[in-house]
């Protein structure tokens, strides 16, 4: 893709480096109290909880490019042509309607608010935004959510694709993240191996 511009919340991070000092103060208290071998356990059930929540607050990004974007969640990665997309919206998170299938694609990285989440939006936030016939926006499409930026940008990105007629076109896909799977399965044996191995 061309000009590509990558959204990943900043948030995530945070939860993702707050997770890894939780676990990390666990194995090293497990360590002390019984060392080594006796916090073994607690070590590689930490990696695999390191993992999971990498999975869950790092990975997952949008990429959008002139010619599409492509959706990174934590288990699969999809790329879409904007030629094929016929909405964009949200419910839960940011999604995309593929229009050749009808599937909906959501955005694990664009998590929407509460529905009262809009009560605290002022009015100047929305100016300039594309708003529906009834001049009013979603929970969803505030400009303060992770969604609404995500939808903003997919939006824009959109209308710019549609104005050019000589734009590039994405072939759609799906891939299944199988490298992280493998490792979380891996670290999840591990774990469970050293466990049942120790304690017996």
């Amino acid at each position: 893709m061309n000009n590509v511009e990558v959204f990943r919340p900043r948030n995530g991070y945070f939860l993702a480096i707050w997770g890894f000092f939780s676990v990390s103060a666990m194995s090293y208290v497990n360590i002390l109290d019984y060392g080594l071998s006796g916090g073994l356990p607690t070590i590689t059930w930490g990696l695999f909880a390191c993992c999971i929540l990498y999975l869950l607050f790092i990975h997952p990004k949008v990429e959008f490019g002139d010619e599409g974007l492509v959706i990174v969640n934590p288990f699969d990665r999809i790329t879409l042509g904007w030629h094929e997309i016929s909405l964009i919206d949200s419910k839960y998170t940011m999604y995309v309607i593929h229009e050749p299938t009808g599937k909906k694609f959501h955005a694990f990285a664009a998590q929407a608010p509460g529905r009262y989440h809009i009560r605290n939006v002022h009015p100047s936030e929305i100016r300039g935004m594309k708003l529906s016939d009834k001049g009013s926006i979603k929970a969803g499409e505030s400009p303060r959510s992770n969604s609404g930026i995500a939808i903003a940008i997919a939006r824009n990105r959109f209308m710019d694709f549609n104005q050019l007629s000589s734009a590039q076109k994405l072939v759609f896909s799906k891939e299944f993240n199988r490298l992280g799977t493998i490792i979380s399965c891996g670290v999840f044996l591990v774990a469970f191996l050293t466990t049942f191995l120790l304690t017996n």
